[in-house]
């Protein structure tokens, strides 16, 4: 499988969930289940990445043909425990082109026991040969109303509060990654100090004000709402 997306959506998330769906045991089936139950020994293993037979791989920092070959080495002993071994790619994209051409065989032929779970911001860095060799599935950005209420969940947990129009500034500020939303959150919390955090707070860290007035100008623009496009040039050049 290949997974593809805006960073901080969920792709190496998702690939490690997909490794729970591969070799949870709880299921009532001798096989995958699309639920995993998060409770059995895989999934609490593969949960807190101790599983021996789900290997994870940065391609970032790992790129060369020399570290592919010894993985592939890996893919012809069985799994320890598991049902499946599954190894998770992350940043696939940045491996070597001579990297991808040792992948290949593997890829058309994999063993029965092996699956590959790659995860890549960058389709078109990734060989044509390697992509049909694939299952692709592009993770969508999460929309804001569903990163308001993660927010306002962990904000709740943290006991920190926050107005509804400071989370949406933030989910706004994300434009459809979580973790990108996560790290503004985060700012935010440690700007606040303890103190509520309202909207304007938001709005000046990082200077976020500037991309949104432009957004506003160019929404009350195509709107044709010629007493909001003055407003908005207005505000704009008295902030500089």
């Amino acid at each position: 499988f290949i997974l593809t997306g805006v960073r901080g959506v969920g792709k190496t998330t998702t690939a490690r969930i997909i490794a729970r769906a591969l070799n949870c045991t709880a299921s009532e089936t001798d096989g995958p289940t699309a639920e995993p139950c998060g409770a059995c020994e895989s999934c609490t293993a593969i949960a807190e990445d101790r599983h021996v037979d789900v290997l994870e791989m940065d391609a970032a920092s790992r790129t060369g043909v020399n570290d592919i070959r010894e993985l592939i080495e890996g893919t012809i002993y069985r799994p320890v425990s598991a049902r499946y071994k599954v190894y998770i790619v992350d940043e696939v994209h940045m491996l070597s082109t001579s990297a991808f051409n040792a992948l290949l065989k593997t890829l058309e032929e994999p063993p029965e026991h092996v699956k590959f779970v790659f995860a890549t911001t960058e389709t078109r860095k990734v060989p044509v040969t390697v992509l049909s060799r694939c299952q692709r599935f592009d993770l969508r950005r999460v929309n804001a109303e569903v990163l308001v209420a993660h927010y306002s969940d962990i904000a709740a947990k943290e006991e920190i509060e926050i107005t509804v129009d400071a989370l949406k500034l933030i989910a706004r500020g994300a434009d459809g990654s979580v973790r990108d939303g996560l790290s503004l959150l985060d700012q935010a919390f440690a700007h606040a100090a303890g103190a509520k955090i309202e909207a304007a707070e938001v709005s000046d860290m990082l200077g976020l004000v500037d991309r949104f007035q432009i957004l506003d100008l160019f929404e009350a623009l195509m709107a044709g709402d010629v007493a909001g496009v003055m407003a908005h040039a207005d505000t704009m050049y008295a902030s500089g």
